[in-house]
């Protein structure tokens, strides 16, 4: 995720230089717009050189309300996009809350004595959320897990849901500690309500991933916008001449850019530059987890504290 300073200009265009580098948006961008400016330069040319004057003369009038038309459903498009993408930060930060609260319950439970199911503890909550994130990157590794057990990582590679097999763990410990007498019925009833929170999330989570917007819907929008960047010079070349050339650019790259930056949002849980920054949330739940329950993590989170750049 882009991390900079919304009040400064020059910080955001230095960060545009970079992420051109980097991403891929800019340059899809700059493709559509490289093929506008050709195609429009061609017309205008042929135009220019060989075509009766006013042959391609279309109303005005059809243009504008095509392009009213194109407007409100570029701003639904964006809309529903950046709803998704906000929806997935909701349910990360709902996330952060609970596992600090999952973590406390622990913490006020479990003796200090009982360091070794600290430990245990600390690891599931933590482990949950940096399987969640690979889980929805459909990705299985497991960097920065902690290992309680000697066959836990093969126990976990033999289910097609480790975030839910880990929160069942979790839940299977808080029976064990039931039966041992370290947690009582009320103490149980408190922290799987907060298991079934984090099953929860994981659902929520799914859901977003798992549903794009309808094929029909952007595959409408996308061939309505080039339709309209195709007609441009049509209307434009008999009032603006050579103009139409970047009068035709420009309206290309706002419309490919809502498009692409839409495509880009609804999919958060990604590796993109505007996704969302899983690593670094993953890192500040560990290390908060392990700091409630007084423990030590075998490997140790590392957050990034940057005031301007890119955070994973």
């Amino acid at each position: 995720m882009i991390v900079y300073n919304t009040r400064n200009w020059w910080q955001a265009f230095k960060l545009i230089a970079k992420t051109y580098i980097s991403g891929k948006n800019y340059r899809h961008i700059s493709f559509g717009t490289g093929a506008a400016i050709l195609y429009a330069t061609t017309f205008t040319f042929l135009d220019s050189k060989y075509l009766q004057k006013d042959f391609f003369h279309i109303d005005p009038i059809f243009y504008s309300l095509m392009g009213f038309i194109l407007g409100m459903l570029l701003v639904f498009r964006l809309n529903t996009a950046y709803e998704k993408w906000w929806e997935g930060r909701k349910q990360w930060g709902a996330l952060v809350n609970e596992c600090r609260v999952l973590s406390t319950l622990f913490y006020s439970s479990i003796p200090k004595s009982e360091m070794n199911i600290r430990m245990y503890l600390a690891a599931q909550v933590s482990n949950f959320t940096l399987a969640l994130k690979e889980h929805l990157q459909d990705d299985k590794k497991f960097d920065g897990f902690e290992i309680t057990s000697e066959h836990y990582l093969e126990h976990l590679k033999s289910s097609s849901n480790i975030p839910h097999k880990i929160a069942s763990l979790i839940m299977a410990k808080t029976e064990e500690l039931v039966q041992r007498y370290h947690l009582s019925e009320f103490d149980k009833m408190n922290i799987k309500t907060q298991i079934q929170e984090l099953i929860h999330i994981l659902g929520a989570c799914e859901r977003i991933k798992n549903t794009p917007i309808p094929f029909s819907h952007n595959s409408f929008i996308k061939s309505l916008i080039m339709i309209y960047v195709l007609a441009l010079p049509f209307m434009l070349v008999e009032y603006f001449h050579y103009f139409t050339i970047p009068a035709t650019a420009i309206i290309a790259y706002a419309l490919f850019g809502l498009e692409i930056i839409s495509d880009e949002i609804e999919q958060p849980f990604g590796k993109d530059n505007n996704d969302l920054p899983l690593n670094h949330l993953s890192a500040v739940i560990k290390q908060n987890v392990y700091e409630i329950l007084q423990v030590t993590p075998t490997n140790k989170p590392v957050i990034q504290n940057i005031e301007a750049g890119i955070q994973t």
